[in-house]
């Protein structure tokens, strides 16, 4: 498939809770109309992947589309979609509050080719870093061909189901800050209350 002139168009949301979904369209052009290769998700992921046949012009292939991916459920569909020989890797996980992406795409292959590869990542918060360009919360990577590329991004956000270590440790302080005030003002109530004359 790296031999001739490829289209890809990939675009990946990431949820606050850490689970991808996203859509992957592949096309090349062939002679005879026929699609040059054939994506197969792994069993483990075919109720959450679908495959549908793509055919425009004399453009040929297929549209990919997936939901509620975990980080590893991404990387295990990337490897089940390249061949053994692949020239495209990626990876993503999580450091406290931060996402990160990381990518490799040799593109040697295609050189002296029309070929065009767009990749496309949203995420909530803050996006921190990226050899990409930045819109919006989105990072868009447009990758040449004949050319080793090698994305990343890194974003900012916690999880919706908990809190990093700062949060908690500003809910806990809170909540202590909180009870010794009460405390504080009950045993200034009961010390008022037991002097001569109180009327509390």
């Amino acid at each position: 498939m790296l031999s001739g002139c490829l289209h890809v168009r990939s675009a990946m949301t990431i949820s606050g809770d850490d689970k991808v979904s996203g859509e992957v369209l592949v096309a090349t052009e062939t002679p005879d109309g026929k699609v040059p290769f054939d994506l197969r998700p792994p069993p483990n992921l075919a109720d959450r992947v679908q495959v549908r046949p793509y055919h425009e012009g004399t453009r040929v292939g297929a549209n990919l589309s997936f939901n509620d991916l975990s980080f590893q459920e991404v990387e295990q569909l990337a490897a089940a979609m390249s061949p053994t020989d692949s020239r495209f890797s990626l990876q993503m996980h999580r450091s406290g509050s931060l996402v990160i992406f990381q990518g490799q795409a040799d593109l040697t292959p295609l050189a002296d080719t029309d070929s065009g590869i767009e990749l496309k990542i949203s995420a909530p918060g803050q996006i921190t870093t990226t050899n990409g360009e930045e819109s919006a919360g989105t990072v868009t990577w447009l990758l040449s061909p004949g050319e080793v590329t090698q994305p990343y991004a890194t974003f900012q956000f916690t999880t919706g189901s908990g809190m990093d270590w700062i949060g908690w440790a500003l809910l806990v302080g809170g909540v202590a800050i909180v009870a010794a005030v009460l405390i504080a003002t009950l045993a200034l109530r009961n010390h008022l209350r037991t002097r001569p004359g109180a009327k509390l």
